[in-house]
This record gives structure tokens, sequence and C-alpha cells, in this order.
């Protein structure tokens, strides 16, 4: 992986776009430019791992199980929103 930032007129970035998703699919990152002003940045996206997601998972569910409402207070919530 290449830790450095490239630099890229936006000119050149739209005749070579897919070049440019194929390299940060090998983790390049570039940096966009119009008239040597950054707009944008093109850099692989973190893509979590089963075992992340499973923990994600079970954290959301452990703080539902901490807290559930009655249903009182699911229908003074929906007459909240509908005054």
């Amino acid at each position: 992986m290449n830790s450095s930032v490239i630099s890229v007129p936006l000119a050149e970035a739209k005749s070579k776009l897919s070049e440019l998703i194929e390299r940060v699919g090998q983790g390049e990152e570039f940096i966009i430019t119009r008239h040597d002003t950054e707009m944008a940045r093109l850099s692989p996206v973190h893509r979590s791992g089963r075992a992340e997601a499973a923990d994600s998972i079970a954290r959301m569910r452990a703080g539902r199980a901490m807290r559930s409402a009655s249903v009182e207070e699911l229908r003074q919530w929906r007459g909240e929103g509908r005054r």
C-alpha cells in the first residue's frame, strides 16, 4: 500500500477514472484538483470483516435488551409526532 497521496487534475481524473479506481482498489489515494485547488479525495473504502459486523450486531442487541419501551410509551411517542 502506497502511503503518499497523488494529486490529479480534474480533466485527467475524468479521462482516467477507471484506471484511478483500479489503483484505489490496490490501496493508493488521490486528490482531485481543479485549478490547483483540492476538490475531492479518492481513497479505499474500509470494509468491515465478519467479526467486526458480528460485534456491532451484538452491541445493538444488547442495547435494545437494556431498554424496551412499553406499549403506552410507544403510543405517546407516536402521538407527539402528530401534534
